[in-house]
């Protein structure tokens, strides 16, 4: 690469650390991974992940071991979503992976196969 695209992409890097939205969700990121309430509610979604694995290792998929360790997952999925605090770090990342995207179109789409409908 020559220097002018490397001090190019260096400026581009530099402006999306420092983008506004990028540097709310790392601050909302470093919040949660510090905040022991939703450290727990991850703790305890992940237990019920490897319970509801278990179950669907021993037994069968309609079983009612099974049921009941889905419902215990979608439930500690739940608690940990309803958090204010995961609910705002969602809310964020979702608006820098917005802003990823449209730079990612911006960038490289008229490199792209044509996207065809296929009939």
């Amino acid at each position: 690469m020559n220097d002018a695209l490397l001090d190019s992409l260096n400026r581009l890097r530099e402006s999306l650390e420092n983008d506004p939205r990028v540097l709310k969700l790392n601050e909302l990121d470093e919040k949660m991974n510090n905040d022991e309430g939703v450290m727990k509610l991850a703790y305890r979604k992940n237990v019920a992940i490897s319970e509801y694995e278990d179950a669907l290792r021993f037994f069968k998929e309609g079983s009612k071991e099974v049921q009941e360790a889905q419902k215990k997952l979608h439930q500690a999925k739940l608690n940990l979503d309803l958090n204010p605090l995961v609910q705002e770090y969602n809310k964020a990342f979702k608006e820098v992976q917005e802003m990823y995207q449209k730079i990612n179109e911006a960038l490289f789409d008229k490199f792209a196969p044509e996207k065809r409908c296929l009939r």
